[in-house]
């Protein structure tokens, strides 16, 4: 259990992820700007700890459990250095707690009183349990970005494969943690299939959308544009776009993540609804009534407002013709209109069969035939 991938990640703190292969971890810790203003025989101590923790790391659970004596016996440090140590590399987001260590006297007892942690055949022996630690490394930006998106393929690859976390999909946020004021009972696994570092993937996502220029607004998806796709790839990252678009525009949804938003204004997206039908929806009724603006603008759950206005264009549950859609069609029904009474006033024009030389003598050369 202490070593399962889920508890694993949850371990992690917010802002950074597991080490890698292909990650060089001490020279991270050895070039942190918070470092090197520490003394030297405390940098060569946090040096010395981290290459013992290296050397026990175990790349495929991504987790260490050296003991407290042998870090102390390796580093020739004591116990109160030792702590301090690794509440710097905590604090910095290279270490993270997945299990806390316990003495002899607390670990888990059989019927005879004596502990359970012995080897079958010797005599019971007083152990110990180790902490269990995942080695972790800061990510900037870029990364955070990068690492965001694989942890929410993975978690929703995870919500298709389990069908006791697809029930209660609806019960979570973006982030994957349970909504409060839920009617539905959360299922007490919500919490391990999220990683906190996906907290800083949507508040830096959130934080891109809300600083874009105005001079770059011709990069944004256009509001008059639906946002239909061959592949459910392609289609999924154009209601993204749009729903910053919509963002962009609405300043109280700046305040939530863009995958969220995208996730609200999915159903109508994909009936062919444009940013700019999006935005009209959320500020007018269908038949044209204005909400009040200062409603969404103080609201405290605004999704739950959103939600609301929306519910206006929708019949049992499907949207509505939105805004440009109405107009296409009562374009093409004027169309239809004119081209009708084009051809009813072209007939009302056309000579009488008897006012026609040419019928009048196609009559009379048969009537010469026939007598």
């Amino acid at each position: 259990m202490e070593r399962n991938e889920e508890h694993v990640l949850r371990a992690v703190p917010e802002g950074s992820a597991p080490v890698t292969m292909d990650s060089d971890w001490l020279q991270d810790i050895r070039q942190h700007h918070k470092l090197v203003w520490h003394r030297a025989d405390f940098r060569r101590n946090v040096l010395t700890v981290a290459t013992a923790l290296l050397q026990a790391y175990d790349y495929a659970s991504y987790t260490a459990t050296p003991g407290n004596d042998y870090l102390m016996t390796t580093a020739g440090i004591g116990a109160g250095t030792l702590g301090r140590i690794k509440r710097w590399l905590t604090r910095h987001g290279f270490l993270g707690l997945v299990a806390g260590g316990r003495q002899a006297r607390y670990t888990p007892k059989t019927s005879d009183g004596h502990s359970n942690l012995f080897k079958q055949g010797t005599r019971p022996q007083q152990m110990a349990d180790r902490a269990v630690f995942v080695l972790c490394r800061p990510l900037n930006e870029t990364e955070i970005a990068t690492y965001g998106e694989k942890e929410v393929q993975r978690m929703d690859f995870r919500c298709k494969l389990d069908p006791f976390l697809s029930r209660f999909s609806a019960a979570v946020d973006i982030s994957g943690n349970p909504i409060p004021n839920t009617p539905k009972t959360n299922p007490k696994s919500i919490r391990e299939w999220a990683s906190p570092t996906l907290k800083s993937y949507f508040k830096a996502a959130a934080r891109a959308t809300a600083l874009i220029e105005a001079a770059r607004t011709d990069l944004q998806w256009p509001a008059s544009r639906t946002t239909s796709a061959n592949d459910q790839a392609t289609r999924d990252f154009n209601e993204l776009q749009a729903a910053r678009t919509v963002q962009w525009h609405s300043p109280p949804l700046q305040k939530l993540p863009s995958r969220y938003v995208a996730r609200i204004f999915a159903p109508f997206f994909r009936e062919n609804y444009t940013p700019g039908d999006v935005l009209h929806s959320i500020d007018t009724k269908p038949d044209g009534t204005p909400h009040q603006h200062d409603a969404l603008h103080g609201a405290l759950n605004i999704p739950a407002v959103i939600q609301s206005r929306l519910n206006y264009w929708r019949i049992n549950g499907q949207p509505i013709y939105s805004r440009s859609q109405r107009v296409v069609l009562e374009a093409e029904e004027a169309r239809a209109r004119a081209i009708a009474a084009a051809a009813r006033a072209k007939t009302c024009h056309q000579p009488k069969p008897a006012n026609n030389p040419q019928h009048v003598k196609g009559v009379a050369m048969l009537r010469a035939l026939w007598h």
